[in-house]
């Protein structure tokens, strides 16, 4: 999907959206004209307008890319666990930061020992997955659409990582305190593996 076709990723990246659509309006043109008329591609290398044109939005593509690329680095200071993501994987997070869900393909990456959560009807994030199988409760529930973190993927994952380290360490108390009564290998498969760690 294309980066400016998102509604979140325009309203974020004004200015390099406005230059895309230029961009994009001038391709499409030439291409219709092509398709119209195949001779038309040989004339237009001979088009010195043309020409200055394709060369004015290559440097706005220029623009383009270091907008996004600084954009990008903002998301990645703000949660540097979307360092472990590719371009194109954080790419398509933030261009559907209103689907919530849409971070499932890429959780594995981000959050080792995480392959999914589990999401409620109301989008609230429950429960964090292991390939597994393996289901931790959160201590915290996590809500996508809560005023404060409604379009910001990066808080609300931000929380999912806080409410991961109190989970895991109020599974590890209550193992720890179990252990001394129950028989280790009911114990063992009791707990999920992080914690018998």
């Amino acid at each position: 999907e294309p980066i400016f076709s998102s509604e979140d990723i325009m309203r974020q990246l004004p200015t390099e959206a406005r230059r895309f659509q230029g961009v994009d309006r001038l391709w499409r043109t030439v291409m219709t004209d092509t398709e119209q008329d195949p001779v038309f591609i040989n004339q237009a290398a001979l088009d010195k307008k043309l020409v200055e044109n394709f060369k004015l939005a290559n440097e706005k593509l220029d623009k383009i890319q270091k907008g996004l690329n600084d954009y990008l680095e903002v998301k990645r200071l703000y949660f540097p666990r979307f360092f472990f993501l590719s371009p194109d994987q954080l790419i398509e997070i933030l261009s559907q930061s209103k689907e919530p869900r849409a971070v499932q393909p890429h959780l594995n990456k981000a959050f080792e020992g995480v392959n999914t959560v589990q999401f409620e009807d109301d989008l609230k994030i429950t429960y964090m997955i292991s390939s597994e199988t393996e289901r931790v409760k959160f201590i915290k529930i996590i809500d996508p659409e809560s005023p404060a973190n409604k379009g910001n993927v990066e808080r609300w994952l931000d929380e999912l990582e806080k409410s991961q380290w109190l989970s895991i360490r109020d599974e590890v108390e209550r193992s720890r305190d179990e252990y001394p009564t129950l028989e280790r290998t009911k114990w063992v498969v009791r707990w999920p593996a992080q914690v018998i760690l």
